[in-house]
């Protein structure tokens, strides 16, 4: 039957709400769909698969003739989307955007890295390579959770122990990996079944675990225990002639080739058990329970990786495995006592996959604090023994353990109950005292919700010192030199920035929120896992000891004039950054830089657009440094719209609790006008990339006006939407810029609204091929002259097609020098410009020219060959 039935958008609105009441994967097997891999149906910021929406309305409209099945149209560009866009729906194209990408490279750097002894000896680029792939890892987890069903039923584990910047406590992993599996099977089940990626040497495996073999752990309590559980776990699975069994077979051939192994990590692309009814067979036999292992897997050998769209192996897989996974679920009667770790290097008993006894400590620490406050203030001995039993967790973490000079102290008032408590971590050869020097401190909202790990700085004792005033800039010069140090080290789970709100009012709370140099934040009601916080501790306490460590830091102020002075004399503070510096960094000419930087310090707002690789991100961060002066990061901000980004992420709105309500939190906008408004006469840069991947109307709300260069101050203050009678009205210093960045040659991405458009300056970043600056780079860096010569004249000529080509693409879309930047520990071979073009150059002509091939193929033959 044709299309062309369907003629009732409320047919499609009525297949769409029946998406949300049953959920993807129910909706998908219902109607015999496979989940989509680029069309989607857009609605309310929530995406839908397109073809099966098709098929489950044109049932809706004619039940006499019953839904379509897959196999009786096709979808795509010209039938489903032609049909849902004439019906009046938004759909939108997802295929390859934005996927994280793990390559060949990054798996040839593993492998390279086996031979050397430590983390700490691999090269920057292999680092580089563990790095990216730990993050590809992350993200592709979270698309698991999203489509099983979402993080309250499902928990993501990565890389147990593993810190991107140090290992695993300095070691090398043998592998890295993600798993995801049902929350409640996280203790008596070790986290088993599991949805799972391994990245090794070997290249990428993925699939389902039943089971994680003993001998991936190092641990021998940790075997046992695998062992005693694997008939419970194991006996999960369906039985081999179930309907169950059957239906999964069929998904398992429709998506195959399938491999049905003993257990993970083995010679990829082998089976030990054939068919699939077989290794069911087999583990759930006695001798599959005395195995204690299983998994049915893909793989994607090194030379298969590149190109392949992980974002969709991953959908894939649990489009196969989803009805498994919520299966198997952990039985409530038996009381199993887990002590479980992941599979890592570790062998820490304290850092076993699920162990929360931190978590539960501080958790009823809380509790007692909450009884305690109530009446006036004295030692209790049920409240002091949980403060005991938070205090000697902490000191457990091997984070605390491997540093001697650690101390750990906690407080919750002295006579008064104090309005915030706290844990620090104090290195006694920095200081002994809360009240002086750097240190490491839990610092907990008064509300209790909210608790805030940072790196953090005493203030009584400046406060007595300097006064108030000269106590803030005091911690204001050692935050920025501070920060400085480990802005590359520190990790992306903490921000570089004092913007913490304890909740509380008086000036003690307050500085501890001024003094913060770098902070995390967590939930009271979801505290990490003793193996999350113990990363968490890591990575702040290797902060700490890069900062204690610096051969130079600022010396002790005596009035806020020092600061200053020292500040203007270079002698503390961030490093200066001048256009003399800005010149030597990106390609641009003196007079280019200086009317860019005059335009925006005029109009406050400026836009960098561009095509893919001209350097806006390079750019933007460069200018920024230039306007304040200073490489400065405490007075810069970086966010990323995208979609589903609101108002009341950036600038105001209720959050839930924790407790089963709401509160009202500002937004990450609202927190640094208020951080810049503390320090007038400094500049302070708010950077915004894929500016036009949000609703900026939506997003800006009231700012719209007081975003405008001469709609900024107190004498423009305005009511926000969510505002309480007898908050303060809000505006935007005067001293904050903002600094968006736009891809011209995204189709995905909407058209700046043209009301902001008068808000901002827009300056156009055009590709940099014939800069003597390109050139001149690339020989520093071992490429040979003419190579050089090579990329500028085809490079040029692409371009030259490209901008002429404005019935498709034009100039917006010419590509950017950047593809052929290479990094600054770079090592030139004769197969590096062959690389680029085929994986970078090339795939995205082949967007470019969809519906042209031949072309995108063509001009791959001629970069490579030359010819005409």
């Amino acid at each position: 039957m044709a299309l062309s039935d369907l003629t009732d958008p409320a047919a499609v609105t009525a297949a769409l709400d029946e998406f949300d009441q049953l959920g993807r994967e129910s909706f998908l097997q219902k109607y015999g769909f496979r989940p989509a891999r680029a069309y989607f149906i857009r609605r309310n910021g929530k995406h839908y698969d397109s073809k099966a929406i098709v098929g489950a309305a044109r049932g809706i409209q004619h039940s006499e003739l019953g839904s379509l099945r897959s196999d009786e149209f096709s979808g795509g560009e010209q039938t489903v989307r032609a049909l849902l866009e004439r019906l009046g729906f938004e759909v939108v194209v997802e295929e390859g955007n934005q996927a994280p990408a793990i390559t060949s490279r990054d798996i040839e750097l593993m492998r390279q890295s086996r031979a050397k002894a430590r983390y700490t000896d691999f090269s920057e680029e292999e680092r580089s390579a563990y790095q990216r792939v730990h993050a590809a890892l992350g993200e592709l987890g979270h698309v698991a959770i999203a489509e099983l069903g979402g993080p309250t039923k499902y928990v993501l584990k990565v890389t147990s122990g593993f810190h991107p910047s140090s290992g695993i406590r300095g070691g090398k992993p043998k592998d890295l990996w993600f798993g995801v599996y049902r929350r409640e099977n996280e203790d008596p089940f070790l986290g088993n079944p599991q949805i799972f990626m391994i990245v090794s040497e070997r290249g990428i495996e993925f699939g389902f675990g039943a089971l994680t073999h003993p001998d991936d752990f190092s641990n021998q309590e940790i075997k046992n225990r695998v062992r005693a559980i694997a008939p419970q776990v194991l006996q999960l699975l369906p039985p081999p002639d179930s309907i169950q069994a059957q239906d999964l077979s069929a998904r398992l051939t429709e998506t195959g080739p399938w491999y049905f192994r003993r257990k993970q990590r083995l010679e990829p692309k082998q089976s030990e058990y054939v068919p699939f009814e077989q290794w069911l067979r087999f583990v759930r036999s006695p001798d599959g329970a005395r195995n204690a292992g299983g998994g049915i897997t893909q793989y994607l050998q090194i030379d298969e990786v590149d190109g392949a769209n992980l974002n969709e192996l991953v959908r894939q897989t649990v489009y196969v495995f989803g009805s498994l996974m919520e299966a198997a679920s952990a039985n409530k009667e038996h009381e199993l006592i887990a002590i479980s770790e992941s599979p890592s290097d570790s062998a820490d008993p304290d850092l076993q996959v699920g162990n929360r006894e931190f978590a539960d400590a501080l958790g009823t620490f809380l509790a007692q604090f909450t009884k305690a406050r109530a009446e006036p203030f004295q030692k209790t001995e049920i409240l002091w023994a949980a403060m005991g039993r938070v205090k000697e967790r902490l000191e457990r973490f091997p984070a605390v353990q491997s540093r001697k000079d650690i101390v750990v102290s906690m407080s919750v008032g002295q006579g008064n109950w104090a309005s915030v408590p706290w844990i620090a971590l104090m290195n006694t050869k920095v200081t002994r005292s809360t009240q002086e020097g750097v240190y490491v401190v839990f610092l907990i909202a008064k509300n209790l919700e909210r608790i805030f790990l940072t790196l953090n700085q005493g203030t009584t004792k400046l406060v007595n010192e300097l006064g108030q005033t000269g106590a803030q800039a005091r911690m204001e010069a050692v935050a920025k030199a501070a920060r400085v140090q480990i802005s590359d080290s520190l990790g992306s789970r903490y921000s570089l920035d004092n913007l913490i709100d304890l909740g509380a009012t008086g000036w003690l709370a307050r500085n501890y929120e001024f003094g913060t140099i770098a902070h995390t934040d967590l939930e009271a009601s979801n505290l990490p896992s003793d193996e999350d916080m113990n990363e968490m501790l890591e990575a702040v306490l290797s902060a700490y000891d890069q900062v204690i460590d610096a051969p130079e830091r600022p010396a002790p102020l005596h009035n806020v004039s020092d600061t200053r002075d020292a500040e203007e004399n270079g002698t503390s503070g961030p490093e200066p950054y001048a256009i003399e510096d800005a010149l030597d960094d990106i390609f641009m000419d003196r007079d280019a830089l200086e009317r860019l930087l005059a335009i925006w310090r005029s109009k406050k707002n400026l836009i960098l657009q561009g095509a893919p690789g001209v350097g806006k991100s390079y750019v933007a961060k460069r200018l920024a440094q230039l306007l304040l002066g200073a490489k400065d990061a405490s007075r810069i901000a970086t966010i990323q719209f995208h979609q589903s980004y609101s108002y009341e992420d950036f600038v105001q709105g209720y959050r839930p609790d924790g407790a089963g309500g709401f509160e009202l939190r500002n937004g990450i906008f609202h927190r640094f006008c208020e951080k810049a408004d503390r320090s007038p006469a400094l500049p302070h840069v708010f950077i915004i990339d894929e500016i036009n991947r949000g609703n900026l109307s939506k997003i800006l709300g009231e700012l719209m006006l007081l975003v405008e260069h001469d709609k900024r101050g107190p004498g423009w203050a305005t009511t926000l939407t969510y505002s309480k009678e007898g908050d303060a009205p809000f505006f935007v210093p005067d001293n904050i810029y903002i600094l968006g960045m736009m891809n011209t040659a995204d189709r995905s991405l909407s058209l700046v609204d043209y009301a902001l458009r008068r808000r901002f300056s827009f300056a156009s970043l055009d590709p940099m091929f014939n800069s003597p600056k390109l050139g001149a780079l690339l020989e520093a860096r071992g490429v040979p002259g003419e190579i050089v010569a090579m990329i500028v004249e085809r490079m040029n000529a692409l371009n030259h097609t490209i901008g002429d080509d404005r019935a498709n693409l034009g100039p917006g879309y010419r590509i950017g020098h950047s593809f052929f930047v290479p990094p600054s520990k770079f090592q030139y071979d004769d197969g590096w410009y062959r690389r680029v073009i085929e994986t970078e150059i090339y795939p995205l002509l082949e967007e470019y020219w969809f519906d042209d091939p031949d072309k995108a193929l063509d001009w791959q033959v001629r970069l490579l060959t030359g010819a005409p």
